[in-house]
């Protein structure tokens, strides 16, 4: 199994290991591990590779100890927006509240003048009467005469 170089190839880290060779590459491939020498087109690895590529092909992956990371930050993340959210959700509806009860405040203000007016016209119209015949506005006889008696302010 062990070169005379003292490296490893994919196939006896496979067989090491207890995995496919071809999972043995597209570990070596995504992890970026560099070879410690090539024979032909034969890859060979050191001993701390092997030891990392046993550890993450057998589920004691360094990668699950990050990845269990992120996800507790990602949570810790997500916690913390839906709290923001929700204290945002919580101020919106006390804003909408207020502007519903503003907006009924104007229409009871608009109403109640709409009232003022329509009772002050109706009192008005009441108050006023229809003139007689022989309660002719002065000014109304004035107009009457001709265009050069006002220019020349004559009377008749």
């Amino acid at each position: 199994m062990k070169n005379g170089k003292n490296g490893y190839s994919m196939k006896d880290i496979a067989d090491l290991i207890g995995v496919s060779k071809m999972r043995v590459y597209r570990t070596i491939t995504k992890n970026h591990y560099k070879e410690r020498y090539k024979v032909g087109q034969t890859l060979y690895f050191d001993e701390t590779v092997k030891n990392l590529l046993k550890k993450e092909l057998k589920g004691e992956s360094v990668t699950d100890e990050r990845n269990s990371e992120k996800n507790e930050y990602l949570v810790e993340e997500l916690r913390d927006r839906v709290q923001s959210q929700q204290i945002q959700i919580v101020n919106l509806t006390k804003i909408l509240d207020q502007s519903q009860q503003l907006q009924l405040m104007a229409e009871n203000k608009i109403k109640q003048l709409e009232s003022k007016t329509t009772d002050e016209s109706s009192r008005n119209e009441s108050l006023q009467t229809a003139p007689k015949t022989s309660d002719v506005d002065p000014l109304i006889a004035k107009d009457e005469r001709g265009f050069w008696s006002r220019l020349f302010n004559r009377k008749n």
